[in-house]
Protein backbone atom coordinates (compact mmCIF):
# COMPACT_ATOMS: atom_id res chain seq x y z
CA UNK A 1 0.00 0.00 0.00
CA UNK A 2 1.07 3.54 -0.63
CA UNK A 3 -0.13 6.70 1.07
CA UNK A 4 -2.78 5.99 3.64
CA UNK A 5 -3.78 2.46 4.63
CA UNK A 6 -7.15 2.79 2.88
CA UNK A 7 -5.59 3.87 -0.43
CA UNK A 8 -4.81 0.99 -2.81
CA UNK A 9 -1.46 0.85 -4.59
CA UNK A 10 -1.33 1.39 -8.35
CA UNK A 11 -1.74 -2.24 -9.44
CA UNK A 12 -4.61 -2.89 -7.04
CA UNK A 13 -6.37 0.29 -8.21
CA UNK A 14 -5.87 -0.78 -11.84
CA UNK A 15 -7.35 -4.23 -11.14
CA UNK A 16 -10.32 -2.66 -9.37
CA UNK A 17 -10.98 -0.38 -12.32
CA UNK A 18 -10.76 -3.03 -15.02
CA UNK A 19 -13.02 -5.35 -13.03
CA UNK A 20 -15.85 -2.78 -13.11
CA UNK A 21 -14.89 0.22 -15.27
CA UNK A 22 -18.26 1.99 -15.13
CA UNK A 23 -18.12 2.15 -11.33
CA UNK A 24 -14.97 4.28 -11.62
CA UNK A 25 -16.17 6.93 -14.07
CA UNK A 26 -16.05 9.57 -11.31
CA UNK A 27 -12.28 8.99 -10.99
CA UNK A 28 -10.51 12.19 -12.20
CA UNK A 29 -8.13 10.01 -14.25
CA UNK A 30 -10.96 8.42 -16.22
CA UNK A 31 -10.57 6.85 -18.83
CA UNK A 32 -6.81 6.37 -18.35
CA UNK A 33 -7.14 2.98 -16.61
CA UNK A 34 -9.40 1.60 -19.35
CA UNK A 35 -8.30 -0.35 -22.41
CA UNK A 36 -11.81 -0.20 -23.87
CA UNK A 37 -12.06 2.09 -26.90
CA UNK A 38 -15.75 2.69 -26.09
CA UNK A 39 -14.78 4.28 -22.78
CA UNK A 40 -12.23 6.53 -24.46
CA UNK A 41 -14.60 7.54 -27.28
CA UNK A 42 -17.38 8.32 -24.82
CA UNK A 43 -15.11 10.40 -22.57
CA UNK A 44 -13.65 12.24 -25.57
CA UNK A 45 -17.07 13.04 -27.02
CA UNK A 46 -18.31 14.27 -23.66
CA UNK A 47 -15.52 16.81 -23.78
CA UNK A 48 -15.82 17.50 -27.52
CA UNK A 49 -19.51 16.94 -28.36
CA UNK A 50 -19.08 18.07 -31.96
CA UNK A 51 -17.11 14.88 -32.68
CA UNK A 52 -18.83 11.75 -34.01
CA UNK A 53 -18.63 9.01 -31.37
CA UNK A 54 -18.49 6.19 -33.97
CA UNK A 55 -15.53 7.82 -35.71
CA UNK A 56 -13.78 8.33 -32.39
CA UNK A 57 -14.48 4.70 -31.42
CA UNK A 58 -12.60 3.49 -34.49
CA UNK A 59 -9.79 5.98 -33.85
CA UNK A 60 -9.33 4.97 -30.21
CA UNK A 61 -9.59 1.24 -31.01
CA UNK A 62 -6.80 1.69 -33.54
CA UNK A 63 -4.68 3.81 -31.19
CA UNK A 64 -5.03 1.36 -28.29
CA UNK A 65 -4.11 -1.62 -30.47
CA UNK A 66 -1.18 0.28 -31.97
CA UNK A 67 0.13 0.90 -28.45
CA UNK A 68 -0.38 -2.78 -27.57
CA UNK A 69 1.44 -3.90 -30.73
CA UNK A 70 4.34 -1.52 -30.07
CA UNK A 71 4.67 -2.81 -26.51
CA UNK A 72 4.87 -6.38 -27.86
CA UNK A 73 7.56 -5.33 -30.36
CA UNK A 74 9.58 -3.68 -27.60
CA UNK A 75 9.63 -6.79 -25.39
CA UNK A 76 13.17 -8.09 -24.85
Amino acid sequence: MTGTDDEPDGMLKYLQVISDPQAHRDDPNWPLPSFDARDWAQAFCERYPQMDQDVMLTWFANALMRGYDQARIDLP
